[in-house]
């Protein structure tokens, strides 16, 4: 078996447009790679974290743009677990929530990061993946 998060198989490119067609390819070289080789894919994950637009959070971010960016890689990850015939899908919130609770509104937060777990599920049963979803808390 071998896991991946998007970003570490792909470069992620300038703009949101790159990151699409980069994944793309690298999607495609790992299907050739599996039949090859004959590994399957355990897991596939968005790495929401690294990159510095997620300081604040991903699905908890208070800046829609952000919350739409996390959102196109959760559903592209989650596509090429599917295609590459991945057990699971890995939700991987390494930086949701807040520092201080002097800057955050923890009710929004949480309805937020619920909206987004929603539309995680919705998206899992409209593709039709099968495997499991997988969430990795903070520690």
């Amino acid at each position: 078996y071998y896991c991946f998060h998007d970003v570490d198989v792909s470069p992620e490119g300038a703009s949101l447009k790159e990151y699409l067609h980069n994944f793309a390819i690298m999607t495609e070289v790992l299907a050739e790679k599996q039949q090859q080789t004959g590994v399957k894919l355990l897991w596939g994950t968005a790495n929401c974290f690294t990159h510095p637009r997620y300081g604040a959070g991903a699905a908890t971010n208070p800046d829609p743009e952000v919350f739409a960016w996390a959102a196109t890689q959760v559903v592209t990850a989650m596509n090429a677990t599917h295609q590459l015939g991945g057990e699971n899908y890995v939700l991987w919130g390494g930086r949701e929530g807040y520092e201080s609770l002097l800057n955050t509104d923890l009710r929004q937060e949480r309805e937020q990061i619920g909206r987004f777990l929603q539309m995680v599920v919705e998206h899992k049963h409209k593709i039709g993946f099968g495997g499991t979803l997988l969430t990795r808390l903070k520690a």
